[in-house]
């Protein structure tokens, strides 16, 4: 009598290998978006120290009449207040971007959170009202 498998019973393993595969994939790449969105978080915080700092000694925030690339708009932070402008993890072509209001000494970053369903957190001016953030953007942050 010969041992070993069936087909039968070897495509069943594949199978039951291949759905447990899968399965693996998508909970590492839900891990992953939550990992770039805690890394664009970090990001905002250093970004919000270094505005804090060139307010405390300018007594205005960088000046930005619309919304703008942070490496663009921010470029004047480097090196004094902070020693490289972040950028976007994802890698996609998405990055970060910047406005500020002068009238009431208000500023605003926004990017793209991956696993975010709606907008996660608007930008507030001092007397409450909400900032409208860019198209394809759902999170900002601004003053503390």
């Amino acid at each position: 009598m010969k041992r070993g498998f069936t087909l039968i019973e070897l495509l069943v393993v594949i199978t039951i290998i291949g759905l447990l595969a899968s399965v693996g994939m998508a909970s590492y790449t839900r891990a992953q978006a939550r990992a770039r969105d805690a890394k664009r978080q970090s990001d905002f915080s250093s970004l919000r120290n270094a505005l804090e700092i060139y307010y405390a000694e300018n007594n205005s925030y960088v000046a930005s009449g619309s919304w703008a690339d942070v490496e663009t708009a921010l470029s004047s932070l480097t090196p004094t207040y902070i020693k490289i402008l972040p950028s976007d993890p994802g890698g996609s072509g998405v990055t970060y971007h910047y406005r500020s209001f002068d009238s009431d000494q208000t500023y605003c970053v926004a990017a793209y959170l991956e696993a975010a369903s709606a907008t996660s957190n608007a930008c507030k001016r001092l007397d409450g009202s909400d900032i409208t953030l860019e198209s394809g953007y759902n999170y900002g942050t601004g003053n503390p």
